[in-house]
């Protein structure tokens, strides 16, 4: 088991609001929910088995500045299936001489209800998988940092947060992509949302929940998670969905 370790609050750069959140034309459909929630959902194609949900182009960020944003995310075990799934994706662009911007990469996270909790994952950081075991309702923040080298090297590095708490993070993983001309955000993307009810995404983080409301979270396990069935979706989707947002 490992403990919680306090960080500091990092104030997200940009709000993901409901009016910047492109839907429709196979990305799915948006509600919003309240003043401060928006549910996504996505709409299949049968191209590639993913239910893509809308994507969201508001962020400014510059790579030469660093790259760190966050999704305050809303997980609830009711509303989830045994086995329903999201996955996030933060993309960055390239951008050559005389031309428009254009896709490079991204690092795609998924969130899967499995028995009593939620399970972390990804492709590209293997080795951390889970990212973080979740068995408490809450509003979660999902945290994605890129970086580029001095020898252009790509790294992103993606974090879970539960109100100022990390509880689940990898090392900042190199990407395998020439990253000469990477410069900067693309979009947020709910790529894949295999769950009924959706995934809900706040707008700003909402005050924490007193003590009694918010029962006190349990012991997060790090340690490997085995029998994740979804895990090679991402690898299997990664290339078909690539180009899809201009």
């Amino acid at each position: 088991m490992v403990g919680l370790v306090n960080i500091l609050p990092v104030k997200a750069l940009t709000a993901w609001k409901y009016e910047d959140w492109q839907a429709g034309t196979n990305f799915g459909s948006k509600e919003k929910v309240s003043a401060n929630i928006t549910n996504l959902k996505g709409t299949k194609e049968e191209i590639d088995g993913m239910k893509r949900g809308p994507y969201n182009k508001a962020s400014k960020a510059k790579l030469s500045e660093g790259i760190k944003e966050e999704v305050h995310v809303g997980l609830k075990k009711d509303d989830y299936q045994n086995g329903e799934l999201f996955e996030l994706s933060i993309a960055i662009n390239k951008k050559e001489e005389d031309k428009d911007p254009e896709y490079l990469t991204e690092a795609v996270v998924m969130t899967q209800k499995s028995g009593d909790k939620f399970v972390i994952t990804s492709t590209w950081a293997k080795d951390k998988n889970p990212i973080a075991e979740i068995s408490e309702d809450d509003v979660y923040t999902y945290r994605w940092e890129y970086k580029k080298t001095s020898d252009n090297k790509l790294q992103v590095k993606f974090t879970v947060i539960e109100y100022g708490k990390e509880i689940g993070t990898t090392d900042f993983v190199e990407l395998e992509v020439d990253a000469t001309k990477a410069y900067d955000f693309r979009y947020l993307w709910a790529c894949n949302i295999k769950a009924s009810y959706g995934v809900d995404i706040y707008t700003t983080l909402p005050p924490k929940p007193t003590t009694e409301e918010n029962p006190k979270t349990g012991d997060i396990s790090l340690g490997l998670y085995a029998g994740l069935i979804i895990l090679s979706s991402v690898s299997l989707i990664y290339v078909v969905k690539r180009k899809l947002i201009n």
